[in-house]
């Protein structure tokens, strides 16, 4: 018969005749094919380690052939054939890094070859390489910290690892450890991690997963806002911000607030809600505050200044500005730090005297009217705002001017006054220490006009006084004829409200109303009044302010300050 070839043995037939219900028997005989070559066993097998510049080795394995058997060896690496490794060993070499190795043995005898592949040796370990991407996580908000891991990695021992922080695929300076705190440069931008993998045969990169579109944080208020300025009805206060942090950058809003002591129950004012405020007389009394309210798409944060003082009126206090007053009177009051009385009044249904003091920086005409309850009121003493004690006192009743009439407060301009009349005041005098200059300014009425007066030491040791025919009286704006104005005895004219700013006097002697005598020959102190019964003065006082030093320089001030409350012109 014929061979049947691909099959290691095939049957010989032998015929032996036929048999029973004719069928033919056989002999069967086994027979090797001839030419097939040797026959493997046991495969062959690498040893070694799997590691680059390691040798393998790889046996022959085990066979059964006809004859002698020769062995041949190739290498593969991925099962392609590696040029010139043809030796039953082999030195790892880069390019095998992360494959796998294997050899086939071709074994050959006198009647062919076979071939046998051996086991596979993988991976083979060198430079490092990334098995799982390392992953980076955390809150992707600024301020908020991410972390990464290594991933996973193969290569010969011993890897070690490096960070390289990214933003939107672009390295961020000095961010080079496994964690990273976003900063305000990060807002909605895309941050991952490239990790490097090194062991002694090189290095590897492979960069996380991106923590995508990085949210802005929260504002943070640092310290509170300030305010700058005066606590005072119509000065204006400036909030000058705290400093702030959040991304993107906060917007400063602020809300002025007012309460009764400055430390509870702040309520908004309506409508101040810019960084400056004018306070206004519903402040007046209370305490001012602002509110800073620091906003940005991923939240807010407030902060409250500190209270302001206790807002004063719009009242300009004259000795605040203007200090060293020798003495001063006054129905308002003249000194922010002065805590004494007005006037001292006694009324004249039973004599009773009372003190009388200041509301809102004016005389207490509530007190007075209540106490003086329908009658007249008179004052017996003025008291001295300056702090020197020197207050005047009228002792006797009939020479006391008045203060009220019939229950009701004189004013005059609006404004409460001591009045005088010819018929019963006889002078209201004062002792005030002799000094070489002494400037004083008054605020009276006399016939529908009011005057300031200031006497100028600037001009030294003239003396001044407005007459009449040498020596007859005569009011200020000079209703009883053409007055005179007399400087040392010398007369000036015309006369009219710039002379009598420059109303002099000497050795201590105040002159403040005309006279018809050389105010030389004046033996006291008279303050206000008349020489005598024939030469007398009606009208109104409503402040005396001495000073014992020039004032020249103030007087514009001065003049500004007192007609701005008693509106003379």
């Amino acid at each position: 018969m014929s061979d049947l070839e691909g099959y290691g043995k095939i049957y010989e037939s032998t015929y032996w005749g036929e048999g029973v219900n004719n069928n033919i028997g056989w002999g069967d005989v086994y027979s090797d094919l001839a030419g097939v070559g040797p026959k493997n066993t046991i495969a062959p097998a690498i040893s070694g380690t799997a590691e680059r510049g390691e040798t393998l080795t790889s046996t022959t394995g085990t066979w059964t052939g006809t004859g002698t058997i020769t062995f041949a060896y190739q290498w593969k690496r991925d099962n392609v054939n590696i040029s010139g490794a043809t030796s039953s060993t082999y030195v790892l070499v880069a390019d095998d890094d992360n494959t796998s190795i294997t050899c086939v043995v071709t074994a050959t005898d006198d009647e062919g070859s076979t071939n046998s592949s051996s086991n596979a040796i993988s991976p083979i370990l060198g430079s490092p390489y990334n098995l799982v991407a390392p992953v980076a996580s955390g809150t992707g908000q600024v301020g908020q910290t991410l972390s990464t891991t290594n991933g996973s990695w193969q290569g010969i021992a011993t890897i070690t690892f490096t960070y390289q922080w990214r933003r939107d695929a672009s390295d961020i300076s000095g961010a080079t450890s496994s964690t990273y705190t976003l900063v305000a440069d990060d807002y909605a931008t895309d941050i991952d991690c490239v990790v490097t993998a090194t062991n002694t045969l090189g290095s590897a990169n492979q960069d996380s997963n991106d923590i995508a579109n990085i949210a802005g944080s929260v504002p943070v208020i640092s310290g509170v806002p300030t305010i700058s300025g005066t606590a005072k009805v119509g000065e204006t206060l400036t909030a000058t911000a705290a400093s702030v942090t959040g991304t993107p950058t906060p917007t400063d809003t602020f809300q002025w607030q007012r309460s009764d002591n400055g430390s509870t129950e702040w309520a908004n004012v309506s409508g101040a809600t810019s960084t400056t405020y004018t306070a206004v007389s519903a402040d007046e009394g209370k305490f001012l505050r602002v509110v800073q309210t620091s906003t940005n798409e991923a939240g807010s944060d407030t902060a409250n200044s500190a209270s302001t003082t206790q807002v004063a009126s719009d009242f300009e206090y004259l000795l605040d500005t203007y200090s060293g007053a020798a003495a001063a009177y006054s129905l308002r009051l003249l000194d922010s730090t002065y805590s004494g009385n007005a006037v001292r009044v006694r009324r004249a249904s039973d004599n009773t005297e009372q003190d009388i003091g200041f509301v809102d920086n004016e005389l207490d005409t509530s007190s007075l009217e209540t106490f003086c309850s329908g009658t007249d009121g008179f004052v017996t003493t003025w008291y001295d705002q300056s702090g020197n004690g020197y207050n005047i006192t009228e002792s006797t009743a009939s020479d006391q001017p008045k203060i009220v009439s019939s229950g009701t407060t004189i004013t005059d301009g609006g404004k409460p006054t001591i009045t005088i009349s010819q018929s019963t005041f006889n002078g209201f005098t004062i002792s005030i220490p002799s000094s070489s200059t002494q400037d004083f300014f008054q605020v009276h009425k006399n016939n529908d006009d009011r005057f300031i007066l200031l006497k100028d030491s600037a001009s030294g040791t003239r003396y001044a006084y407005a007459t009449i025919d040498g020596n007859t009286s005569t009011d200020l704006n000079g209703n009883y004829g053409t007055p005179s104005l007399y400087v040392n005895g010398s007369a000036e004219s015309p006369v009219n409200r710039d002379d009598l700013h420059t109303l002099l006097c000497t050795n201590n002697q105040i002159l403040m109303s005309s006279i018809g005598a050389d105010p030389s020959a004046w033996t006291g102190n008279v303050i206000w009044g008349y020489y005598s019964n024939t030469n007398a003065y009606d009208g109104n006082l409503q402040e005396l302010i001495f000073y014992n030093s020039d004032q020249s320089s103030n007087r514009s001030g001065i003049e500004t300050n007192i007609n701005d409350f008693y509106s003379i012109y």
